[in-house]
C-alpha cells in the first residue's frame, strides 16, 4: 500500500513544483514506481515457488532502476541549471532522447522475453503532433512523422488525445483496436500504450511505446511511462517558462 501512495503523493507534488524541487520529486516518484515493480516480480515469482529466481529478477530490476533513474537525475538537473537559452534547449534534448530510450529499454520485458519494442515522442505544435526522436524496432516502417487534426479521423483523434490525462493501453492491436484505427492488421506492432505529457493545463505532446508481440506490455509497463511523461513534461515545462517572453517596464519619455 505504501508503495502506491508514495508514487501518487511523489506525482502530485511534481506537478506543481518547479525547477530543482519538480525534478527531485519526478525522480523520486520514478524510483517508487521502479520498486513498485520490483516487490510486484518477487512476489509473482516467490508464488512459483522459484525463490532464486526471485532473487534474480530483484537484482536485475534494480539495476534496470539504476539504469534509468541516474540519468534522468542528471539530465534535469542540468535543465533546471541550464544559463543560456542554447543549454537549455540541448538539455531538453537530452531529456527528451533518455527518455525514449528508458521507455524502449526498460518497457515489456518481464511477460513477453522475446518482444521487439519501439519508443516514441511526439511534440505538440499547434494542432498537430511531429515526431521529435524515437528508437528501437528497425525491421518496420519508422514511427509516423506527424499527425494533422483535420486530416482523417485517426490523426484527430491522436492530437486530441495528446490534450487529455487519458492513458491507453492496447494488449492486441489486431483484435481490440480503437475505433478510429484503419487496417490494424497491416501495422507492425501488435500492442501500445500512448501516454499524453502535460503539465498543468498545458499539453506538450505524446509519448508511447509499442511491442511486435501482443500481450507484452503490463501495468508496471503503463505506470512507468506515465511517469516518464511527467518526467519529461516537468523539463519542458521549465524550457517554456523561461521562454515566454516578459513584459518590459515601458521607458519614461525623455522630457
Amino acid at each position: 500500500m505504501f508503495l502506491p501512495v508514495a508514487v501518487a503523493s511523489a506525482t502530485a507534488v511534481a506537478a506543481v513544483s518547479h525547477g530543482t524541487t519538480r525534478a527531485f520529486w519526478a525522480v523520486t516518484a520514478i524510483i517508487a514506481t521502479a520498486a513498485s515493480a520490483v516487490f510486484a516480480l518477487v512476489k509473482e515469482r516467490q508464488a512459483r515457488a522459484a525463490t532464486k529466481t526471485a532473487s534474480l529478477a530483484r537484482a536485475q530490476l534494480a539495476a534496470g532502476l539504476n539504469r534509468a533513474g541516474a540519468p534522468l537525475l542528471t539530465v534535469l538537473g542540468k535543465v533546471t541549471a541550464a544559463k543560456t537559452t542554447e543549454d537549455l534547449h540541448a538539455a531538453v534534448d537530452v531529456l527528451a532522447e533518455r527518455v525514449v530510450d528508458i521507455a524502449q529499454s526498460q518497457c515489456g520485458r518481464h511477460r513477453r522475453p522475446g518482444a521487439t519494442l519501439r519508443a516514441v515522442y511526439y511534440a505538440r505544435v499547434d494542432d498537430r503532433l511531429e515526431r521529435r526522436t524515437w528508437t528501437g524496432r528497425q525491421d518496420d516502417t519508422p514511427p509516423r512523422r506527424a499527425f494533422r487534426a483535420g486530416f482523417s479521423l485517426h490523426e484527430t483523434e491522436v492530437v486530441r488525445f495528446a490534450t487529455t490525462e487519458e492513458v491507453q493501453v492496447v494488449d492486441d492491436l489486431y483484435y481490440h483496436a480503437p475505433p478510429h484505427f484503419v487496417h490494424s492488421n497491416n501495422r507492425g506492432y501488435r500492442s501500445f500504450i500512448a501516454v499524453p505529457i502535460h503539465a498543468g493545463e498545458t499539453s506538450f505532446g505524446m509519448l508511447a511505446v509499442d511491442s511486435d508481440l501482443p500481450g507484452s506490455l503490463t501495468d508496471a509497463d503503463k505506470g512507468h511511462m506515465i511517469l516518464l511523461a511527467g518526467v519529461l513534461a516537468a523539463g519542458l515545462a521549465h524550457q517554456a517558462n523561461h521562454m515566454t517572453p516578459t513584459n518590459p517596464t515601458p521607458s519614461t519619455p525623455e522630457a
